[in-house]
């Protein structure tokens, strides 16, 4: 038989734990199987779906931690699309809105769609469709507003003749751009001519390949002679241990994978807990305990906004520090600084959400030193209520959160203090300026803030600092200003005076 849709759509993220929380937390999907990457078992591979995995309903992800964002171009599948209940699109796009997701209507082929990014700037669209079925409703989302599964996949390559022919091969058809299968989930593919476009770069937000859905072994095997038939050269077949697979790139760069129904995500765990053990291929087994040290656990999915961050935990420690970098900058950054500025602290060092030209931010700003005040809120308030949840999950005080913060990431942390006062203790802020003057002003009396300034510094001058002050001073904050002979970079003599600030921060608490 021909293949009969979309069997699954592979994606690249960075951090494993963020992409649990936004697939199977945010959009409710259920996180069907944890295991590792069977060509390079020290990373995970993560599976999402409808209750069972069925074909047609799954994403996965090959979490690389630390991996540089790729590119979406010519040779790629550049969006996952995936079907709602065509009642739900309201529904989700004020779940989307609550979490700070920012949330772009747009219509194709007469279909309303729900366009943002994951954590990763993975591209994904909700399309509303008139259906009868709900989907799994045993998550964050309930049933009757759950995602169904994979709708359709857009694919960006150079001409679309060639391509075509080889979806008529697997079961599509159609003369446009827009060919379908006789499916119910992951029924059309969509080209987009690009001609010689920059080719894409594979990374973290691209999606690695598209799996079509072609039954059992026998079928498998009439569809990859097929392909070869075409003059392509697919795989060998492969054992996923849930699936069989064949690869291969069709003419237009992007790779395609034929995947059979059996054996099923219920293979080797009972469908009531699929998910929640590591499973392992037979030939990695016997290196499970080395498997299992090498990789970083995973925590239950929590709901709400979605934050790339590192959590590095201090025994006995009566502090938790906000550590949020400059632009450019990552959830790696500043740590070292704020480890050297509190020595003893638990620190917490989120990756701002916004991208600037491939420099992750806080939030976006029109030109230089020109701020986009509803990002601004939008971001200050995400980052608040995240931080509440990860007090939850990492189980510390939340009245017991510090910050500090480096230009971009010191004027976030000014933000959630005039936003969310009750979110910040105290807070060293380098190189800041105004991000944004609510009315009223909140009541920050008890708030002991440091204002560390560059004397030369042309990004954050004296006066931006010094008005930052006043400001701070009006709603009762308890202010020290410190002028360093420097620019906007930072001095060693920065890290001493957030140090001891932080150790009378202590002394007086």
């Amino acid at each position: 038989m021909p293949a009969t849709g979309i069997h699954h759509i592979t994606a690249i993220s960075s951090d494993a734990q963020a992409n649990r929380d936004f697939w199977a937390g945010l959009l409710g999907l259920r996180a069907v199987k944890k295991t590792v990457n069977f060509d390079d078992p020290e990373t995970y591979h993560l599976y999402y779906g409808d209750e069972v995995g069925s074909p047609g309903a799954i994403l996965t992800f090959f979490p690389y931690a630390g991996a540089r964002q790729g590119r979406v171009g010519r040779g790629m599948a550049t969006a996952v699309v995936l079907a709602v209940p065509q009642a739900s699109l309201d529904w989700w796009r004020a779940r989307l809105d609550e979490a700070g997701i920012v949330v772009t209507d747009i219509e194709l082929h007469g279909d309303a769609r729900l366009a943002f990014v994951d954590p990763d700037g993975l591209p994904v669209e909700l399309v509303g469709v008139e259906t009868d079925t709900t989907g799994w409703g045993g998550g964050t989302v309930p049933a009757d507003h759950a995602i169904l599964g994979v709708h359709s996949v857009t694919l960006a390559v150079p001409t679309a003749d060639a391509t075509r022919q080889v979806l008529h091969q697997l079961g599509y058809t159609g003369d446009g751009l827009r060919l379908t299968a006789d499916a119910a989930l992951g029924k059309y593919v969509d080209l987009v001519e690009v001609g010689s476009a920059s080719a894409g770069v594979g990374g973290a937000g691209t999606i690695h390949h598209v799996a079509f859905r072609v039954g059992d072994d026998d079928d498998e095997l009439a569809v990859r002679l097929k392909v070869v038939g075409m003059g392509l050269q697919p795989t060998p077949v492969i054992d996923r241990q849930y699936f069989h697979s064949v690869y291969f790139r069709e003419p237009g760069g992007v790779l395609f994978e034929l995947a059979t129904d059996p054996p099923g995500f219920d293979a080797d765990e009972p469908r009531d807990s699929l998910g929640e053990a590591l499973k392992l291929p037979p030939q990695y087994e016997s290196n499970r305990a080395a498997i299992e040290k090498g990789i970083r656990p995973l925590l239950p999915a929590t709901d709400g906004p979605v934050f790339v961050h590192r959590w590095e935990p201090a025994d006995d420690s009566d502090r938790v520090l906000l550590a949020l970098h400059g632009t450019g900058g990552d959830e790696n950054d500043l740590i070292p600084l704020a480890r050297q500025a509190s020595p003893n602290a638990s620190i917490l060092s989120p990756r701002g959400r916004v991208d600037e030209n491939g420099m992750p931010r806080f939030f976006r700003r029109l030109r230089e030193g020109v701020f986009d005040e509803a990002s601004i809120v939008r971001e200050a308030n995400a980052l608040a209520t995240w931080l509440a949840t990860q007090a939850d999950r990492y189980d510390f005080d939340a009245s017991a959160v510090d910050a500090i913060g480096y230009s971009n990431g010191a004027n976030i942390a000014s933000a959630v203090l005039l936003l969310r006062p009750e979110s910040l203790r105290s807070l060293v802020l380098l190189r800041p300026m105004i991000p944004l003057t609510p009315d009223p002003l909140p009541a920050l009396s008890g708030k002991r803030i440091l204002l560390l300034a560059g004397q030369r510094d042309p990004i954050a001058p004296p006066d931006h600092v010094e008005a930052l002050a006043t400001l701070l001073k009006t709603a009762g904050a308890d202010i020290t200003t410190t002028f360093q002979p420097a620019g906007h970079e930072l001095t060693q003599a920065d890290v001493q005076a957030a140090g001891a600030f932080f150790s009378n921060s202590s002394s007086s608490s």
